[in-house]
């Protein structure tokens, strides 16, 4: 690779760090992306408001779409790229700059995702199917998320699953007030709330055992009444995240977990719902592209290794599978890089050219 083009992806991952901007509010990210394409490449760029995608079109029958996130992450100093988003944003950039005067016997669509932090983002843009005619006969999707703790560069696969589904269950639980001396009189929510709190997650663990598979209901929070000593609760809310490594467990596990409140609240006489919030899919990987690109690796001599069993974190690249054969990986950030979402993390800048490299290795392959 050129060195001028691994100092454009620096100074790019640089310039989107600086910006960084939370999901759904990536306007400037997003001005960003669309000038660096216009400036120093010739694909079609498409810019569908809150995503974009740019087109390297050959006139051939099969298109691959490589996808790459832009969203940051809240923090109490505000939005910053502590998952490393900057970088895979960067590392697509990198791969329009490669595609250049390159023929790939392919039509490859560079899908630049908004808002992957809440999951909504992989969800808008399977749009993108529709608007370019992609069905599972004539195009293939595939992307990759660093992996900080594994070796620089080293590409990590795994066959079927290789990022839980999950979402947030909020559960609201509605009863009556009445004054703290006389707690007859009213319909206090707090006993269902504790058992829901109890119950959910042996629901969780009874379903794994069925499936064999992680299945996890993780409480993160619980509230009931208000600190009034004279008046006792009628109100409570319990939060849980609700995670599975498949599809049918995850099914199961959300079924189980609405069947628990409903009978919850109708026991104890309470109105009540149950909303979703930040919904996965599981990120399933498809046999015959795992099989390309793990020979994509082979022959350009790549380090990769497969992982045998799925990361917890959930990708809302899961959305993609939903509609055209798709395959996500990772790729290492470093040994001593420091985790995602914590304070010290930084995208490696050795990193984005590594893998806009891999990228066009896979795009040969496939």
């Amino acid at each position: 690779m050129e060195q001028e083009i691994k100092e454009r992806m620096i100074e790019a991952r640089r310039s989107l760090s600086a910006c960084a901007e939370l999901s759904g509010q990536e306007l400037r990210t997003r001005a960003y992306i669309k000038d660096f394409l216009r400036e120093h490449c010739s694909l079609q760029v498409i810019d569908r408001g809150s995503w974009l995608y740019a087109k390297h079109d050959e006139g051939a029958e099969k298109t691959i779409v490589v996808r790459a996130d832009h969203d940051a992450v809240p923090t109490p100093h505000g939005p910053r790229h502590l998952c490393g988003h900057d970088g895979h944003t960067a590392a697509l950039l990198g791969l329009a700059l490669l595609l250049e005067g390159v023929t790939v016997r392919k039509n490859v669509i560079l899908l630049f995702q908004h808002a992957e932090e809440t999951g909504a983002g992989g969800a808008d843009c399977c749009e993108l199917f529709a608007l370019e005619g992609l069905t599972g006969e004539n195009a293939r999707i595939i992307g990759c998320h660093n992996i900080p703790g594994e070796p620089l560069g080293t590409v990590l696969f795994r066959r079927g699953t290789f990022a839980c589904a999950s979402c947030g269950l909020d559960v609201h639980l509605t009863g009556s007030p009445t004054h703290a001396a006389y707690p007859e009189n009213g319909v206090n929510p707090s006993a269902a709330v504790a058992r829901l709190a109890l119950e959910l997650p042996a629901i969780a663990a009874q379903t794994a055992e069925k499936y064999g598979c992680m299945t996890l209901a993780t409480v993160v929070g619980m509230k009931t009444g208000e600190r009034a000593f004279g008046v006792a609760a009628s109100e409570g809310r319990l939060w849980v995240t609700l995670r599975a490594e498949t599809a049918a467990a995850f099914k199961e596990l959300n079924t189980r977990a609405d069947e628990a409140v409903r009978s919850a609240a109708v026991a104890d006489g309470l109105r009540f719902t149950a909303d979703r919030e930040d919904l996965f899919p599981a990120t399933e990987n498809d046999d015959d592209l795992q099989d390309a690109l793990e020979a994509a690796c082979r022959v350009n001599g790549l380090p990769y290794k497969y992982l045998d069993v799925p990361f917890r974190w959930s990708e809302d690249f899961g959305h993609y599978g939903q509609h055209i054969p798709a395959c996500f990986f990772g790729v290492g950030a470093g040994l001593d890089t420091p985790p995602l979402h914590t304070e010290t993390y930084t995208y490696p800048d050795k990193l984005a050219p590594i893998t806009a490299e891999l990228f066009l290795s896979f795009l040969f392959s496939l």
